[in-house]
């Protein structure tokens, strides 16, 4: 246990260590952090129990704090075990003023000023009151109040209560009215809790009818776009002739082609007997006639008349081919004969800004633009050049033919009207109107 000699006193409010110190040496000191001050050394000297004190110098206690706990000897050399009385003389102090003063003693500087304040606070308060008092007390000497009669006192104090019931029944009638407010508030906010999760599954259902919405206005979108791609293509296949495309007439420098096959050959372009041959047949099925009946059959057409039939196709000899030539002047005067048919029936029509069918290159028996259609004995470079002006005029045969069906012509109309059943594909071919065919004009085949 701790001697004596060792005691210190605590402030019992903030609990800090205090130091006590003789009032000789306060001046010497001077305040230090927690300071406590209490007086002791010759003024405690050989007094007994109840003639000590405390006297706060300035109401303040100066806390010192020992080296390692340990209490120091006084300054006056007063010896260690007369501080220890001292200090159990102390400590029965502050056990009496804490008893009288209804605060734990000792204190800091900080606490004590604190306690002061609060002391001061309530001494404040209470004069204020006892002011009050005297206000009141004044006021009625003012008014000379007299007491009230026992019966007037009755009265009153009968009328006080029913005002006191009155007012309890309201106060009741208040709290009935409150709870059921309350329960209304709560039923109503249920309702608006119900009202939230409602609305929260309307904004759910109406968001997924939106993407849903959303979702099949693209689809429609896509459709229609489709729609329209495939009416474009629709429109554009109804406006292209299967006659071109299938029998596309064109030319190849000096040789006029007939769906890529060169029609004619050159000392310088020899053109294979097969090419021209394929150029014939194509050229067959471009044409029906029942007085002369042209048979395509591929690379070895033929053309038949009351005569026989004979071959359009070669190889043909320049010396002698009276076969050959026989079948190209018959093809020539069928060619013919559709251009009549068509300039005939322009004219008969008169239909304004319509000018009747003539052929870019004339054709007078076996002759076309001046040149001979026949084989033997010609040069090459002006058969060549006799074939290119008669695919002309084939390509403007068939320009008219295309361009008088789109108006309403039919089909049995036309020169020698296909009646041949063997000749489903040249009339499929021939009876298209899906569309208007490009204009070539003679300076396209000629080259001037």
């Amino acid at each position: 246990m701790t001697g004596p000699s060792e005691q210190a006193f605590c402030c019992q409010s903030c609990r800090c260590r205090l130091n006590i110190t003789d009032l000789d040496t306060l001046d010497q000191a001077g305040p230090s952090g927690k300071q406590s001050v209490l007086m002791n050394g010759s003024l405690f000297g050989g007094r007994n129990l109840d003639e000590s004190f405390v006297m706060l110098a300035g109401s303040a206690s100066v806390l010192h704090q020992g080296h390692g706990g340990h209490l120091r000897a006084s300054n006056h050399g007063v010896p260690l075990q007369a501080l220890d009385d001292h200090f159990a003389q102390l400590a029965r102090t502050f056990e009496i003023a804490s008893g009288e003063t209804a605060v734990d003693q000792p204190l800091c500087l900080e606490c004590a000023t604190r306690v002061r304040e609060e002391m001061d606070a309530a001494v404040t308060e209470m004069e204020a009151e006892c002011e009050a008092y005297e206000a009141a007390l004044q006021n009625l000497a003012v008014e000379d109040a007299k007491p009230l009669s026992e019966k007037e006192f009755a009265v009153e104090m009968a009328a006080a209560e029913e005002g006191e019931r009155a007012e309890a029944l309201r106060a009741e009638s208040a709290e009935a009215a409150l709870a059921v407010a309350r329960r209304e508030m709560e039923a109503a906010r249920r309702r608006a809790a119900e009202l939230g999760e409602m609305e929260a599954r309307y904004w759910h259902d109406f968001n997924d009818f939106q993407l849903q919405l959303r979702a099949h206005v693209d689809e429609r979108d896509v459709l229609l776009r489709k729609i329209d791609r495939t009416s474009a293509h629709l429109d554009r296949l109804r406006r292209t002739n299967v006659i071109n495309d299938a029998f596309h007439i064109w030319h190849d420098g000096p040789f006029a082609t007939i769906s890529g096959f060169r029609l004619g050959r050159t000392s310088a372009v020899p053109v294979e007997w097969d090419e021209i041959n394929a150029a014939w047949g194509q050229a067959a099925c471009k044409l029906v006639f029942s007085s002369c009946q042209l048979q395509p059959m591929g690379s070895y057409p033929r053309v038949c008349d009351k005569k026989g039939s004979h071959d359009l196709f070669g190889p043909a000899s320049k010396i002698y081919c009276a076969d050959f030539d026989r079948a190209v002047c018959l093809y020539l005067a069928c060619l013919k004969e559709f251009a009549e048919f068509a300039g005939a029936r322009d004219a008969s029509e008169a239909i304004p800004g319509r000018t009747p069918l003539e052929l870019p290159y004339a054709i007078d028996g076996d002759r076309i633009g001046g040149l001979t259609v026949k084989l033997t004995f010609n040069k090459d470079t002006r058969w060549t050049k006799a074939m290119k002006y008669m695919l002309t005029n084939l390509k403007w045969c068939t320009s008219w033919m295309i361009t008088r069906q789109e108006g309403g012509l039919a089909l049995h109309e036309l020169p020698g009207a296909m009646s041949h059943p063997e000749r489903t594909l040249g009339a499929s071919l021939a009876s298209s109107t899906l569309a208007t065919p490009r204009t070539v004009t003679k300076d396209d085949w000629t080259g001037r």
